[in-house]
C-alpha cells in the first residue's frame, strides 16, 4: 500500500470536513462519474492550461458550495496529487461521488499544460520560471473559466505546498473557501476578515498573499 505523507492526510481531512459540512453521504452504490478534459487560453500567446473536471453523471445544477478547484504545488502536476487512485479511488472521484463538481488545473510548465519555450533552453540561460505571480495568473484564468462555464459567482479552492500562494491574488469575492496545506507550516485554521471568505488552511494569510517570489 502506498505510503502517504502527513500533508496528504491533512488535505484528506479537510476534504472530508468539506463533505460533512455541505454534502449528503454518498449512496451505497456510487454514481457514475463523468470526466472531461480541456485546454484553456492562459492569456499569454502560445500558452494553454490543462484542466480536468469530474462530476456525477446527469448533474445539471451547479452551485458555489459544491464547485471545487484543486491547485497543485511547485513539485508535481495536479493529477498526481488529486486524481491518483489509491485503493481504486482518487480524491477527485471521492468528492465527485458525493455531489461535487471537481476541477483541477496544471500551471504552465506542469503536467499537460504548455511548457514555456525557456524550458527547452539550458537552465542557466534564464531566471527561474513560473514564479508565484505567474502561477497566480494561471489560477485566476482557471477560476474565471469555471465561473463563466457554470454561471457562478464563487467557488472553492483546495491545494497544498505552494498552492495557497498561487491563489493569493484571487479576489475573495470569487471564493467561498480556500483550503491549503504546507508541510513546513504548523497545522491550524484562520478565518477571513468580515466573513467574506471562510479559510481553513495550514499557512498564514501573509504567506498566501504576500509572497511573490518563487512558488514553493
Amino acid at each position: 500500500m502506498p505510503k502517504r505523507s502527513s500533508g496528504a492526510y491533512a488535505l484528506a481531512a479537510f476534504a472530508a470536513a468539506l463533505v460533512v459540512t455541505d454534502a449528503p453521504p454518498a449512496a451505497a452504490a456510487s454514481p457514475k462519474i463523468v470526466m472531461t478534459s480541456e485546454r484553456i487560453p492562459s492569456g499569454d500567446p502560445g500558452i494553454e492550461l490543462y484542466m480536468r473536471e469530474k462530476h456525477p453523471a446527469g448533474m445539471t445544477h451547479f452551485d458555489a458550495s459544491h464547485t471545487l478547484l484543486f491547485v497543485h504545488g511547485a513539485t508535481y502536476p495536479a493529477e498526481t496529487s488529486f486524481d491518483l487512485p489509491l485503493d481504486g479511488v482518487s480524491m477527485m472521484d471521492w468528492l465527485a461521488a458525493r455531489g461535487f463538481d471537481v476541477w483541477l488545473v496544471d500551471i504552465r510548465g506542469y503536467g499537460l499544460s504548455t511548457r514555456p519555450p525557456e524550458m527547452d533552453q539550458p537552465p542557466e540561460a534564464n531566471p527561474p520560471l513560473v514564479d508565484t505571480a505567474t502561477a497566480s495568473h494561471d489560477v485566476g484564468m482557471a477560476v474565471e473559466h469555471i465561473l463563466a462555464k457554470r454561471h457562478l459567482q464563487k467557488l472553492d479552492l483546495m491545494g497544498w505546498s505552494g498552492a495557497p500562494r498561487s491563489w493569493g491574488s484571487t479576489p475573495p469575492s470569487m471564493t467561498t473557501r480556500s483550503t491549503g496545506c504546507a508541510l513546513r507550516a504548523a497545522m491550524g485554521a484562520r478565518s477571513a476578515a468580515a466573513g467574506a471568505v471562510r479559510h481553513a488552511r495550514c499557512v498564514s494569510a501573509g504567506d498566501a498573499r504576500g509572497d511573490q517570489g518563487e512558488m514553493g
